[in-house]
């Protein structure tokens, strides 16, 4: 499944956040995500205030470890989605939804 995870880093932590984080490598970043989860990209607001990350990951405990992780210093969001082919393809079995000819 793929998830939209959003985040706002708290006011009074950002400079600690910023540290920890702007101290990581790609190595880091796969140690602290898990072997379950695939991040498919991050960014990041420009005041470095907060951001948003698209993964790929089957196994919500381990989701949830990442995200816990992080929970002490920044505020989460984490919602599943899904892209353009998949949610078109939902949509045709609706009875409201009308295929063109």
């Amino acid at each position: 499944m793929l998830f939209q995870i959003t985040w706002e880093i708290n006011q009074d932590q950002r400079v600690g956040c910023w540290n920890v984080f702007g101290n990581m490598g790609p190595e880091d970043d796969k140690k602290d995500a898990g072997p379950k989860i695939n991040m498919i990209g991050r960014w990041h607001k420009l005041s470095g205030s907060g951001g948003v990350c698209i993964c790929e990951c089957d196994d919500v405990a381990a989701l949830n470890a990442w995200m816990l992780n992080w929970g002490p210093i920044c505020n989460i969001e984490v919602i599943p989605v899904v892209v353009d082919a998949d949610a078109r393809k939902a949509m045709e079995g609706k009875p409201w939804f009308q295929k063109k000819a």
